[in-house]
């Protein structure tokens, strides 16, 4: 079997994952999370479809639920699926390059990888078990989004065949590339707790909060994580220009990584934008923006995930040159 399959393997995963992740923030923002009321089974049945064979129909606790939101609901489990399926595979091939002397330089990753995937599993049971309370949607996607990196790493481990040649930046423009990858993933947790929680429209437009520029949380929580949001995200924005400039002048090697995410931000900063004025202005995009909003701060954070693994592998095994 070629080299290139594993490589190819873990990408379709990644983006499988990715795909996953999406449906995921679609089943919270449309308020599907508990669709299926029980777990691994949902109603009951593997397949709940169609209603009528469910006795009493979508119902859980008085609330009758609709076929999208319960299709959402279960279409996330069945993409997570597919994505366990698809790791054991990626695991059963890794396995014959390890016995074919390859591959050692991904051990790491991979179990990594696996672990993360175990923690989610159970984390999915979790989220429903808890009536999806917010601490328990924060860490699952968290961990989804751990996971995501953790894919991303493997795939570059594997297809950089152990070769590293690590860029020279000083230990400044390494630790600024480590702290706007940790911001980044900080500010999508923050963002999914305003989320889970209603939040998203308490505060009212920009800048401050109901005249507020932060409300106590022992007042009102919701205002007070959805400026923290907002916090962060402006903490973002000035680190992604910081790391501009410095990777400009310490690591050029770098620069277009950088310029790459700095730009996503911008485009994140939009999108938060336009979603916090839907609900006042057009309320009817709400739901759509909220996952463009999610979608495109993956890919934040995918490109986040890029610029440690340029830093630590150079060009060896990039999806492109």
């Amino acid at each position: 079997m070629p080299n290139i399959s594993l490589p190819r393997l873990i990408g379709f995963v990644l983006v499988l994952t990715y795909i996953l992740i999406i449906v995921g923030g679609a089943t919270r923002v449309y308020d599907a999370g508990m669709a299926c009321p029980d777990w691994p089974h949902c109603y009951g049945y593997y397949v709940p479809f169609p209603e009528s064979k469910i006795p009493g129909g979508y119902v859980v606790d008085g609330a009758h639920y609709t076929a999208i939101q319960v299709a959402l609901e279960w279409g996330h489990r069945a993409l997570a699926s597919l994505v366990g399926v698809g790791l054991l595979a990626i695991l059963a091939l890794f396995a014959m390059h390890l016995r074919a002397g390859q591959g050692r330089a991904a051990i790491l990753p991979m179990a990594t990888t696996v672990g993360l995937l175990i923690v989610q599993i159970g984390l999915g049971g979790l989220t429903v078990l808890k009536s999806n309370i917010h601490w328990s949607v924060v860490l699952h996607l968290g961990t989804a989004m751990l996971f995501f990196a953790s894919l991303a790493w493997l795939r570059r481990a594997v297809a950089s065949g152990g070769q590293r040649q690590p860029v020279a930046a000083p230990r400044t423009t390494r630790g600024v590339i480590y702290v706007f990858a940790a911001l980044v993933w900080v500010t999508m947790l923050i963002g999914a707790f305003v989320s889970s929680s209603h939040s998203g429209g308490v505060c009212g437009g920009l800048f401050s909060c109901a005249g507020n520029w932060m409300p106590s949380p022992k007042v009102d929580l919701g205002q007070h994580i959805h400026m923290q949001h907002r916090l962060y995200a402006l903490l973002t924005v000035i680190l992604s220009i910081v790391l501009v400039v410095v990777v400009k002048r310490t690591a050029p090697t770098l620069r277009s990584g950088a310029m790459h995410a700095h730009g996503m931000v911008w485009g994140q900063v939009a999108l938060g934008i336009a979603t916090l004025y839907s609900f006042a202005s057009y309320p009817e995009l709400y739901h759509p923006l909220s996952i463009l909003h999610l979608a495109w701060g993956a890919l934040l954070w995918l490109a986040a995930i890029g610029l440690i693994l340029n830093l630590h592998y150079g060009k060896h095994g990039r999806f492109h040159g």
